[in-house]
């Protein structure tokens, strides 16, 4: 080993520059990785967007849904499928292993569905999608005006900003959302039509006809070559008016004759708003793998652009900014950084008390993580939340390696020796315990492949780059410390400092002690392992930390039946309270869809609220108080309020709320009574809010039922009527009018305000020209109202109801502690099962999972133990030392009252990797001591315990200091590495005292027997 520190001190002038050169690589390609909140990937799910029209829900679910579901179970790799049908549509779930190739998978599922689509009934429209972390959109916008109508508004978003907008690389979609669509209406007189003996039919063909564009030929002419076109299309209104739909002997019977043509919109039942204003809303949606923040750049750039193409009274506000989080979020961990590394600084300083072999430890930190950023890019990674959380993690254990360099050199210039014998002497004897505490830093998160789900892909991200930033720390601590120290280091003697004396005194002093009483160090163990056990039983629980994102999420179901108008009025108290939260910045509505669906119900739609940056309130007192609003302002309405970036990773991880309670069985009554009791018991449970019995009935039908006995007595197929009564109601489209950019379609119908009661539905005329005969609808047809179905949900193909709730002031593991004791007072009938589900389940997932890692990393770190030490005795002391500061991990979540969740166990795993190192250090001197100075066990400990404590301190306070930003949560998203940080810091604090107190009076226990030549082999046991 000495031969590697000899070449860097020879070499240091190339090493010097090899360092400084890769650090301005990585510095360039800082700006070319792409940046998001979350690490980039594929989860194993596939949704399918079914759509049937006004399909009834039975029909959605057996005609439809069910072929789609046994299709999809038989794709190799499902886990589980989920369906949730509403009349005329259903949202199908496939999730697969975690395992699996998502491309692969997406084929096959798109194979198996083009395998059954003739076995649909005609007119079933399927979309199928993959989910990545990019499949949601990353920005949106309102389009309001006081002049211009929304007809005109959905103009200017369609033709004047998608197509600018779209042209931006890395746009995936733009969408556009409300707003009016032209059309026109050849309203239909009933009356005429039955006096002239005209079908609908021979209107619609006639229009078909008379609207006709044609290619007839081609003519040269004078060696000019003409493309002949018969072009009979309609130009404006009058043309559609003067169309010739009959004749009555020599006279034509003109459209206008018969009806009235008039501009109108299509009836929609989708309606959006912003700031208290009709609006059409924009969502941008991006390229997996791109980066938003340079997408939504270019955005503003383009839209700020288009002001002079704009209408000028055009209001455009943004209502949606991912990147703004995105900004914040890797804002606030590169200050983590930047303040780490400065109070990581300040420790060294006070420690070795010269400012220039301070700097030369410190320089440590900005070289390796720039040269990491090398190898973020090679890896094809982006810097996100994670990616950066594992840098800030690697702060304090950055500049380990090169605190124990610096101080063994420190150590040898004290002792008289020249610089550079200093260097390669100190360097070179600390190589092979350096290596050691590299490997088993690293070995722990070798197991972390084996963590499936959102856990593994976020925690996965933070574990490569902080890995690969140790790897690089240890390469420059080697090579480039060394180097550095042989130009720069002072060899100027220094006054002794008294607190390093003092300390060490105390702790030969303490040593000794547990040399002479070695129960002791019994009782410290005993008391060590009492602390775990009394804090972990008194720790909150829960699955991922939760952030304040500042953007909040109000979903709201109205009353079934409620239309969008009913809606919208229920809504306009709690949109005018939304705007007088002087948190909030503004806020988009819609009504018939939602921002994660395409389709909803016309009594369902969602809120997104943003509010203002550095806003006083958190964004959970705000969606407290909007709760406590929609309480006592509108009972009728179902609240369920979120942040955006959560409910998405709940959403990418196939979770349907917080807390979910499945209930199984074949009888749909039973299964929804049970639901409901479950729901009402779960509203009395402190902090369980938003709660959702599952299921909701949709709008009241009118039924209206052919009688097939009057039908078939004239002749007449059920067919023929049902699609008169279609016409008249809703309206053809037979033909399209071109208008510029638009095709407008033109609706044949009946006016919609001759049929806007039941009763006026019963009396209408229908003329069937197949018979040449006119009918009131009654005689043909029963018609009555009925009450709406309920949704129907099926996972694997089993009915299920999935009762859901929020959590608000409590931890995950109190709550559903309290859900259990209710669920056990609950009486199931026969046939119904009940399960957990919700981020329990994917918590009770995770934990197993981290428990193997945990196990198989503390049987990894003692794999390099033995390789270092030899002996299973020494290894032994050392992990059980180790494991020990477990105790401090937990004590510090109790203190704080952090829940233990994944990314507190997360710190928990890497206390194992880190604290070992001390340990290491410690023994590794010990035992060098016994080959070389002394054959005595206690006189190598308490040298080892004199030289080794204040590279031992530097470290492990670097490290805390190191960890301190973070822990502080001083940034937006930064509390998702807090517990993480609360972890290290408890677990790095016992560890001091464990690596200079309980492992060498344990190392001293189990070899106080055996004496040790200069050689290292045991000669004899002394009494």
């Amino acid at each position: 080993m000495k031969k590697l520190s000899q070449f860097a001190v020879e070499n240091k002038r190339a090493i010097i520059f090899m360092a400084l050169l890769l650090s301005i690589i990585g510095g360039y390609l800082i700006y070319r990785i792409p940046e998001g909140v979350f690490p980039d990937a594929t989860f194993p799910r596939v949704a399918i967007y079914v759509d049937y029209g006004l399909a009834p829900i039975k029909e959605m679910e057996m005609e439809v849904v069910k072929p789609i579901e046994e299709a999809a179970m038989m794709v190799e790799g499902v886990r589980t499928v989920r369906s949730n049908i509403s009349r005329g549509s259903a949202d199908i779930d496939i999730d697969f292993q975690w395992d699996q190739d998502m491309f692969r998978a997406y084929q096959l599922v798109q194979a198996q569905i083009s395998g059954i689509q003739n076995k649909l009934p005609p007119g079933v429209s399927i979309e199928i999608r993959r989910f990545t972390t990019s499949t949601y959109p990353v920005a949106g916008y309102a389009l309001t005006s006081d002049k211009l109508d929304l007809l005109q508004l959905r103009d200017v978003a369609i033709f004047t900003i998608r197509p600018q907008l779209a042209s931006i690389p890395g746009i995936y979609n733009i969408e556009v959302m409300g707003g009016h669509q032209r059309e026109y209406w050849v309203n239909l007189n009933p009356d005429k039509l039955v006096a002239l003996q005209l079908d609908y039919k021979t209107i619609e063909k006639a229009l078909q006809n008379a609207n006709n564009l044609q290619f007839v030929g081609r003519l040269n002419e004078a060696n000019k070559l003409y493309l002949n076109i018969a072009d009979n299309r309609f130009l404006k209104i009058d043309d559609i008016k003067k169309t010739i739909v009959s004749r009555k002997g020599e006279t034509p019977v003109y459209l206008s004759d018969i009806a009235t043509v008039e501009p109108a919109v299509k009836e929609t039942f989708i309606a959006c708003e912003s700031n208290l204003k009709p609006a059409v809303l924009i969502t941008v949606i991006k390229q997996p793998g791109t980066n938003a923040v340079t997408i939504m750049n270019e955005v503003e750039k383009r839209l700020a652009g288009m002001s002079n193409v704009i209408p000028q009274d055009v209001q455009v506000t943004k209502w949606y900014d991912m990147t703004d989080f995105i900004k914040s979020a890797i804002g606030s961990v590169r200050d983590a950084i930047f303040l780490g590394a400065l109070l990581t600084f300040i420790i060294l300083l006070l420690f070795l008390k010269r400012l220039r072999i301070t700097l030369i430890t410190v320089m440590i930190i900005p070289v390796a993580l720039l040269i990491t950023f090398i190898f973020i890019k090679l890896l094809g990674m982006n810097l996100n939340l994670m990616s950066l959380g594992g840098l800030a993690a690697a702060i304090g254990i950055l500049v380990d390696n090169a605190i124990v360099v610096v101080e063994n050199i420190e150590r040898y210039l004290e002792e008289g020796f020249l610089k550079k014998e200093a260097v390669v002497k100190a360097t070179g004897e600390i190589i092979p315990p350096l290596l050691g505490a590299t490997l088993t830093t690293l070995v722990v998160f070798v197991p972390l492949v084996f963590l499936t789900g959102v856990p593994g892909i976020f925690f996965r991200a933070l574990a490569s780059t902080l890995a690969i930033a140790v790897v690089v720390s240890m390469v420059l601590a080697v090579f480039l410390t060394p180097a550095l120290a042989a130009v720069f280091i002072s060899t100027k003697k220094k006054k002794p400092g008294r607190v390093m004396p003092a300390l060490v005194k105390v702790q030969q002093k303490t040593l000794k002690g547990l040399f002479r009483f070695p129960l002791i160090t019994f009782l410290m163990i005993i008391i060590l392992g009492g602390i775990a056990i009394w804090s972990y039983l008194r720790i909150p629980s829960g699955f991922l930390p939760e952030w304040d994102e500042g953007t909040i999420v109000h979903d709201y179901l109205a009353p079934p039946g409620s239309s969008i108008e009913g809606t919208k009025s229920m809504l306009k108290s709690i949109a005018e309270f939304i705007m007088t939260i002087p948190d909030v910045e503004s806020y988009s509505l819609r009504t018939g869809r939602s921002l994660a669906h395409p389709r909803t119900h016309a009594n369902d739609g969602d809120f997104v609220i943003n509010l203002k940056k550095g806003h006083k309130k958190s964004s959970f007192e705000i969606m407290d108080e909007i709760r406590e609003f929609d309480k006592t302002h509108e009972p009728r309405l179902k609240p369920e309020l979120f942040q955006v970036l959560p409910d998405r990773l709940k959403d990418l991880g196939g979770e349907i709320a917080p807390i979910t309670i499945k209930v199984f069985g074949k009888n749909i009554m039973l299964i929804q009574e049970t639901a409901r009791q479950i729901a009402d018991s779960l509203e009395k449970i402190r902090g369980a809010v938003d709660v959702y019995k599952g299921f909701a009935r949709s709008e009241p039908e009118l039924i209206i039922r052919v009688k097939e006995e009057a039908a078939t007595r004239y002749g007449l197929s059920i067919k023929e009527v049902s699609d008169a009564v279609n016409m008249a109601l809703w309206g053809d489209v037979p033909t399209q009018m071109m208008e510029g950019l638009k095709m407008i379609p033109v609706r044949v119908r009946f006016p919609k305000q001759d049929f806007n009661h039941v009763e006026k539905i019963r009396k209408m005329p229908v003329y069937l020209a197949t018979i040449n005969r006119v009918f009131q609808l009654d005689e043909l047809a029963e018609i009555k109202k009925v009450p709406g179905k309920t949704d129907i949900n099926h996972e694997n193909l089993s009915q299920v109801v999935n009762v859901k709730a929020h959590i608000s002031g409590r931890d995950l593991g109190g709550i559903i502690g309290d859900v259990k004791h209710m669920l056990a007072g609950i009486h199931l009938p026969p046939g119904v099962t009940l399960e957990i589900g919700g981020q329990y389940k994917s918590q009770q997932q995770a934990f197993k999972e981290l428990i193997l890692i945990l196990v198989f990393g503390v049987l990894l770190v003692f794999s390099i133990l033995l390789f270092e030490f030899r002996s299973f005795r020494t290894s032994t002391v050392i992990l059980l030392g180790t494991i020990l500061s477990v105790s401090g991990v937990f004590l510090m979540l109790w203190i704080t009252r952090i829940p233990l969740d994944i990314s507190a166990f997360m710190g928990m795993i890497m206390i194992v990797g880190v604290v070992v190192n001390n340990g290491i250090l410690l023994i590794d001197y010990a035992e060098k001591y016994l080959r070389e100075k002394t054959t005595n066990v206690k006189d190598a400990l308490l040298m080892a315990g004199r030289v080794r404590m204040r590279p031992i301190l530097m470290t492990t306070l670097a490290t805390i200091f190191g960890f301190l930003p973070l822990a502080l949560a001083l940034g937006e998203g930064s509390e998702m590495l807090q517990p993480l940080a609360i972890s290290m810091i408890g677990g790095m604090t016992v560890s001091m005292f464990l690596s200079l107190l309980l492992i060498p009076g344990l190392y001293w226990l189990v070899n106080k027997r055996k004496t040790f030549r200069r050689s290292g082999t045991v000669i004899g046991e002394s009494g």
